[in-house]
């Protein structure tokens, strides 16, 4: 093999790795967030967290409006009843201020249309992608 058929091969498969397949996609009745400060049980560091769409049976005995106005207590509650894997109550009021807040606009954001959802979910990776590039 001659150093021009190397290096054409080796430019093709630089050019292949820089296209990024498509997005993989989403369900939208599930949010992942991922912790700035993982939160360490025993042996095991949970850096990320599945929100699921809550049902109304993970809202008994909550209020909507405090947790729409993201009440720390009421944000404490459920997210318990819908986390996978599932959080304890402490380690949820345990978390990071900026945890916290990313994981109760996650619960929030399901009581927004699917539309609003869909636009608030490019414009975040629209933003993602644009602080990767200046980055």
């Amino acid at each position: 093999m001659s150093k021009d058929t190397s290096a054409t091969i080796i430019e093709e498969l630089k050019q292949k790795d820089a296209i990024t397949p498509p997005p993989m996609p989403t369900n939208p009745d599930i949010e992942t967030v991922e912790f700035d400060n993982p939160i360490q049980r025993g042996d095991l560091t949970i850096s990320q967290v599945n929100i699921n769409k809550p049902k109304t049976g993970a809202l008994r005995g909550l209020s909507l409006s405090d947790l729409l106005k993201l009440d720390v207590d009421t944000v404490i509650k459920l997210v318990p009843r819908v986390s996978t894997p599932p959080l304890a109550e402490h380690e949820v009021a345990a978390l990071d201020p900026t945890d916290f807040l990313s994981l109760s606009t996650a619960v929030v954001g399901f009581f927004a249309s699917k539309d609003q959802r869909a636009k608030a979910r490019q414009e975040a990776e629209a933003a993602k992608a644009g602080a990767s590039l200046t980055a």
